[in-house]
This record gives structure tokens, C-alpha cells and sequence, in this order.
């Protein structure tokens, strides 16, 4: 799985727990609501950001939800804290 797919599989996945839209996702991890929809479209984002919103999506995942099995999960930021 590339960075890009495991990207818009946490995001449609987190979306789809939350209740949420991708715009409303992507302004919470980036401050920009067009980012995810922008990298679903062919664009693409640094590494920084990658990183910073695989990070976000591990300190933010629903507690009572499975991470999906084919992504690595990076430790939350908030444990041990």
C-alpha cells in the first residue's frame, strides 16, 4: 500500500466513524480542507505532512474502533503523557 492509499484509507475510514466529511478531516489535520481532496485527485503532500497526519490519526482514533489492518499504526504521541 502506498503513503497516498493508506492516507485516504484512514481518512475515508475515520470520516465514516466520526460522521464527518474529508474537508472537515483534512482542515483538523492540515488547517487547509482541501488537502485530502487535493491528494484524491493526483496531487500529493511533503513527508512532514504525511507523517504529521498518520501521527494525528493515531492520537485521534476512536478507542472503541480497530485500526484498519493493513496500515501501521504509529505509536500515539499522547501515551504515557
Amino acid at each position: 500500500m502506498t503513503p497516498t492509499e493508506k492516507l485516504l484509507t484512514l481518512s475515508k475510514c475515520y470520516c465514516a466513524l466520526r460522521g464527518i466529511s474529508e474537508r472537515t478531516a483534512s482542515g483538523r489535520i492540515f488547517r487547509d480542507s482541501r488537502v485530502i481532496l487535493r491528494v484524491k485527485t493526483g496531487g500529493s503532500i511533503t513527508i512532514k505532512s504525511f507523517e504529521r497526519a498518520m501521527t494525528w490519526f493515531s492520537d485521534n482514533w476512536p478507542e472503541n474502533q480497530p485500526w484498519p489492518d493493513a496500515i501501521e499504526r504509529p505509536t500515539p504521541a499522547r501515551e504515557g503523557v
